[in-house]
C-alpha cells in the first residue's frame, strides 16, 4: 500500500518542488509549535481529553524532525522509542 506523505499531498496540491514544500511545512509547524505552547501556558490546567489532543499536536515537532516524516514511516523512531521505553538508564 503507496500513502503520500504530507509532502506529497503538498507538492501535489500546491504544485511547488520538493524542497519549497519542505521549507513550507517546516514554517507552518514552528508557526504552530509557537502557537501551541504559548496558549498552553496561557491557559492553565486543561481538562484531560484537551490535555491529551494539546500532548499530541505538541509531539509533531518529533514526529517531523530532521525533514523525515516519522509518523508515517516509524521506523525512524524505532532506536529514540527504545531508549524511551525498552533500554533502562543507568544509574
Amino acid at each position: 500500500m503507496d500513502i503520500a506523505t504530507s509532502v506529497e499531498c503538498f507538492i501535489n496540491e500546491h504544485k511547488v518542488a520538493k524542497e519549497v514544500a519542505i521549507a513550507k511545512i517546516e514554517a507552518l509547524d514552528q508557526d504552530a509549535w509557537k502557537t501551541m505552547n504559548q496558549a498552553y501556558l496561557e491557559c492553565g490546567p486543561l481538562l484531560p481529553l484537551v490535555k491529551r489532543v494539546a500532548n499530541l499536536a505538541m509531539s509533531m515537532e518529533f514526529l517531523f524532525q530532521n525533514k523525515r516524516d516519522a509518523y508515517t514511516f516509524s521506523r525512524y523512531n524505532e532506536k529514540t522509542i527504545r531508549q524511551l521505553f525498552v533500554e533502562p538508564l543507568p544509574l
